[in-house]
């Protein structure tokens, strides 16, 4: 009977937001410690950084105008003068004379590190910040440089009237000089024709230095008109409070960081991890039914726990898996059923110890025969020597089984032990003598549980899973791997072995790195009810 899972709902698309979430929750603790290690080191790194100081003034550029009436050309020149400014106040010139007016010895390019200059967009203003370690040296060398370069506008732009007023104002010396030695010639003189001739030639040179002296006054108006000029708005003050580091968002930031970092590294190991976690997984990417889920629980004993407590949850888990199993072949009879695994260390033998029990207090007669010839571990599950076993009973007559057969304290609970290990176990496994005795045992037995290797470690389980009636795989969420199981199906399937579901063993709920994704389980009921037919099957 084939199984259609297609009535189990599995809401997929909706499945990987919740995941990513459960995964987050389940690692908060990994999250917050990163939080306070990036933050911690983040904190006491910054406070043993050297802190610096800000200060900052603000500087207007009056632009001589172009022409009388102001137009859009008048104002793209303004701001382009106030551009130029900006990269000249932090030139070579201007702080070597900074240097030397407040008294540093660092050189411009030491200071360049601590000076950003910068026009403020759209207008006439430049924004000068200092930033050093001592809040006061912050403060001079903003002021300093504003000044400093103030003056150096000044001086450049009066060069270009500095020659024509000098050349006029020598003139008007030598003018004056002339008049005032013309007029002491007056004084002196004794007749009438040379007073008057005296007379005339002052006049001409007063006329001549009344010229040249409406030409320097236009010169110095053209002077005051057409030079730019650099006006402080507000000067810097010490700022006592450090702009760097900035130990809290320094702090805060480093802390995100670590929360990403921690988020990022749990994203990668998961992408990374190829195990088998979810029921979804099974059914999903293999089509197979999961017919049991066993929770890790913890023993004293070495016995099983369906025989040392009966009513336990974890027993309860048996006899679902014991129902599923009846459910798995309803035309057929199931007499015999290997239980294995794909890799060591999955729990076969656990699970085929419990199984034994529970079929028998539901009233069976069960054999369970151990047929891991190579690392036997039944008999010392339910106490039992192992001198002799399946080995002995193959070089024996298949009617010996009654003396090799163990009773265990469950009333219809058989054991047969491996017995001595042969040096061939494979050959045992597909001998004409095994199936005589398997045949022998289903007509005096209602189950024969069979636990055998791993299929990927020896070919054993692959030799005898044809002759069988089923195969019942068990998976450990978190240790088996998704490419081991699937090779482990492709090769029972190679064989044409029926293999009837799955069990999944020692799912931890807490305390494992996987143990988020077990609240998946609190609802599989969903799948003992579709064992048990409670559920319909959806169209």
């Amino acid at each position: 009977m084939e199984l259609d899972f297609s009535s189990v709902d599995q809401n997929e698309d909706g499945l990987d937001l919740r995941y990513y979430l459960s995964l987050l929750l389940h690692w908060w603790w990994l999250i917050v410690l990163a939080a306070i290690i990036a933050s911690g080191a983040s904190y006491l790194i910054s406070k043993r950084m050297t802190p610096f100081y800000q200060a900052s003034t603000t500087v207007l550029v009056n632009a001589a105008p172009a022409s009388k009436v102001s137009d859009y050309n008048s104002v793209m020149m303004s701001e382009q003068l106030t551009s130029t400014y900006a990269q000249m106040m932090s030139k070579d010139a201007v702080l070597n004379l900074v240097a030397k007016q407040i008294g540093l010895s660092n050189p411009p390019d030491q200071m360049k590190k601590w000076i950003t200059v910068t026009p403020v967009r759209d207008t006439q203003l430049i924004q000068v910040v200092v930033e050093t370690t001592d809040p006061d040296l912050s403060a001079k060398i903003a002021n300093s440089i504003v000044e400093v370069f103030a003056a150096q506008i000044q001086d450049i732009q009066t060069q270009r009237f500095s020659q024509s007023k000098v050349a006029l104002e020598t003139q008007l010396s030598d003018y004056e000089k002339q008049i005032n030695q013309m007029t002491s010639d007056i004084i002196r003189a004794t007749t009438a024709d040379e007073k008057d001739r005296l007379n005339e030639k002052i006049t001409q040179y007063r006329g001549m230095y009344s010229n040249l002296l409406q030409s320097y006054e236009q010169i110095r108006l053209s002077e005051a008109q057409s030079v730019s000029t650099v006006v402080q708005v507000e000067s810097a003050v010490a700022n006592r409070v450090p702009v760097k580091p900035k130990v809290m968002q320094n702090t805060l930031l480093a802390a995100v960081v670590g929360i990403l970092l921690a988020a990022g590294l749990i994203f990668v190991r998961e992408a990374f991890d190829d195990t088998v976690k979810t029921p979804e997984d099974i059914s999903r990417k293999f089509k197979l039914p999961v017919l049991g889920v066993i929770i890790h629980h913890p023993s004293d004993t070495d016995s099983p726990i369906a025989m040392t407590s009966p009513r336990s949850p974890v027993t309860e888990a048996y006899r679902t898996l014991r129902t599923n199993l009846g459910y798995t072949s309803v035309d057929r009879r199931l007499s015999t059923i290997m239980i294995t695994s794909a890799e060591p260390g999955e729990g076969k033998s656990t699970i085929t110890s419990n199984l034994g029990v529970v079929m028998a207090q539901n009233g069976k007669r069960v054999i369970t025969l151990d047929c891991d010839l190579r690392h036997p571990c039944l008999h010392s599950y339910f106490g039992l020597s192992n001198r002799q076993g399946m080995s002995t009973l193959l070089s024996q007559n298949a009617e010996a089984i009654t003396d090799i057969c163990n009773p265990t304290k469950e009333k219809g609970l058989y054991i047969i032990t491996t017995g001595p290990i042969p040096p061939n176990p494979a050959e045992l496994m597909g001998s004409q003598k095994l199936q005589s005795i398997l045949k022998w045992m289903k007509e005096t037995t209602d189950v024969i549980l069979i636990d055998t290797p791993p299929v990927l470690a020896v070919s054993d389980a692959v030799i005898l899973a044809p002759s069988l009636d089923g195969v019942v795989l068990v998976v450990r969420p978190g240790k088996t791997r998704i490419g081991a199981l699937k090779q482990a199906i492709e090769q029972l399937q190679l064989v044409n072995a029926r293999i009837l579901g799955v069990v999944l063993n020692d799912v931890v709920i807490r305390g494992k790195s996987y143990g988020y994704y077990y609240k998946n389980y609190r609802g599989y009921n969903k799948y003992q009810d579709y064992y048990s037919g409670k559920t319909s099957k959806k169209k």
